[in-house]
């Protein structure tokens, strides 16, 4: 006598799902892949384990170095001086140029200019003033409604500006 089993779309979907879930029925997830369960009304769950995300990493915002000269009094007078009248440095944390600029004034006077970081991923970025003011090279200042770009010595700070003060700048940098 001889057998024959007729073939459909059906039988062959009947037993892939028959093999899929005895697949997924004996496989046991370890930390991780995919666990079927059955629960006492026949039904059944198809659950995903995951390992729990990892701690969150404080997001930092690259800084340009610090400033390691100190201030004297008379640049301390003129960055006063240029927070008086509004002057705007624009500059990038990544530009040595800047930081050169930020030497010479000294880490306390510094703290007196209006810095404004034009780059989006530097610390307290405001990228869309220097794309209003039409920045275009590093560093940038602004005095008095004109522009001026590169690294400016203090003296020439002191006359764009109208600084009337002591002007012994005397460059405190650091020692290496």
């Amino acid at each position: 006598m001889k057998f024959k089993m007729k073939v459909s779309k059906f039988n062959f979907c009947a037993i892939a799902i028959f093999l899929t879930l005895g697949i997924f029925g004996s496989t046991k997830a370890d930390g991780g892949i995919a666990q079927l369960s059955f629960s006492n009304q026949s039904t059944q769950t198809l659950a995903q384990t995951l390992p729990p995300p990892p701690a969150a990493q404080p997001v930092t915002e690259p800084e340009a170095p610090p400033i390691l000269s100190e201030s004297a009094p008379d640049q301390i007078a003129l960055a006063t001086h240029l927070q008086t009248i509004e002057a705007k440095m624009y500059g990038a944390y990544w530009c040595p140029h800047c930081h050169t600029q930020q030497e010479l004034f000294g880490k306390e006077a510094f703290t007196a200019i209006t810095y404004i970081e034009c780059d989006p991923r530097g610390k307290n970025a405001q990228p869309d003033l220097c794309k209003a003011a039409k920045i275009q090279a590093y560093p940038t200042w602004e005095i008095r409604g004109k522009y001026y770009t590169g690294r400016q010595s203090l003296e020439k700070l002191a006359l764009l500006s109208g600084y009337k003060g002591s002007s012994n700048f005397v460059p405190q940098l650091p020692s290496p």
